[in-house]
């Protein structure tokens, strides 16, 4: 029989290579948010995007609520940044202060999950820049999935 999964060692492993790899992932951001003002900056957009995504994702499955709030907010700059709502400069200062705040958070843990003073008032002035409300702390839980199976 095999032994059981330490399932509290495996979340704290996960979270050590969360905070490692977004430190990674906020260089990129930070770089490809610099390119905001350019105009071919398509690539890179797609690159912010997609980072910007993964990181939310990855926040959300492991508890890191406020890192997961702070990178919805990011990319709905993003997204207003596209469709013209809001200017190259004003986004690419916005995701890089963004940038600063989630770094800050990753560095403590509880942080990272319930947020801080700093992390909340950046959600708003991303949600403000956005036109969109603040994203929750706490997503809504998914509605469970139609059956696939036929009734008996």
């Amino acid at each position: 029989m095999p032994a059981p999964v330490d399932t509290e060692a495996l979340k704290k492993s996960l979270v050590t290579r969360f905070v490692e790899v977004t430190h990674d992932r906020l260089q990129q951001i930070q770089l490809a948010a610099l390119k905001l003002e350019q105009a071919d900056a398509g690539g890179d957009l797609e690159n912010l995007a997609r980072e910007l995504h993964t990181m939310k994702g990855e926040a959300r499955m492991l508890g890191l609520l406020a890192v997961g709030q702070l990178a919805h907010a990011a990319e709905d700059v993003l997204k207003a940044n596209r469709e013209k709502k809001v200017d190259a400069k004003t986004g690419t200062d916005l995701l890089l202060q963004a940038c600063d705040v989630i770094s800050e958070l990753i560095e403590t843990p509880e942080q990272a999950k319930e947020g801080t003073q700093a992390s909340l008032a950046m959600a708003e002035r991303l949600a403000q820049a956005a036109g969109t409300p603040v994203p929750p702390l706490r997503p809504a839980p998914s509605a469970p999935r139609p059956s696939m199976r036929k009734p008996a």
